[in-house]
């Protein structure tokens, strides 16, 4: 009798050991979060290798003003790969809002650290620049400043801001260094307040 109960106990654990094994889904874990309040290098930070994501207008993807040819969107894959990083550059036109809040989803999605964005339409981004910073994403706007739909950092939903540059490599120049100090956890010296 002893036997057949332990027998019973077996076959029930073991069956509820696969059913246990069989619910383990598909989903995916959100991005981890990669700032603090102050981005010191104890508690802020990301990998050396960490995607970066840029966001461009159309404009992007014909030649600079770098005089040799190469466009907005070649300098920043170019110079960011240069400094270690993985840069994922997509490229929409200024009359589709749609393909940047797509592009913005899509690489907070696939766990960009930081993301550099010069938005068409500022105002259409407001709901997926939200969710980047819920995920933990450092948002830099490029030129303009980007509108957030309310609460924290004045209504703003970009962290850090570029503006004024000279150049497309300045701009290139100063949005690589920018990452370099997200990514060690400082903060930023060169950009602007967002708030301005």
């Amino acid at each position: 009798m002893r036997r057949n109960a332990a027998a019973v106990l077996t076959a029930t654990l073991a069956v509820g050991a696969l059913a246990l094994s069989g619910c383990s889904g598909t989903t995916t874990a959100a991005p981890t979060p990669v700032r603090s309040t102050d981005l010191t290098s104890s508690d802020g930070g990301f990998a050396e290798n960490a995607v970066i994501g840029v966001v461009l207008t159309g404009d992007a993807a014909t030649p600079s003003d770098s005089g040799d040819g190469r466009s907005l969107a070649t300098l920043f894959r170019e110079d960011l790969t240069e400094a270690g990083f993985r840069p994922d550059v997509r490229v929409a036109g200024s009359d589709q809002p749609a393909r940047q809040r797509a592009a913005v989803r899509d690489l907070v999605g696939t766990g960009a650290k930081a993301l550099l964005v010069r938005a068409a339409d500022p105002d259409a981004l407001r709901a997926e620049l939200r969710d980047a910073h819920d995920a933990g994403v450092v948002v830099v706007a490029l030129g303009s400043a980007l509108p957030s739909s309310g609460g924290g950092n004045d209504g703003l939903a970009s962290d850090y801001r570029i503006d004024g540059a000279d150049s497309d490599a300045d701009l290139v120049s100063r949005s690589v260094d920018m990452v370099a100090s997200l990514q060690r956890g400082e903060e930023p010296q060169d950009g602007d307040d967002p708030a301005q």
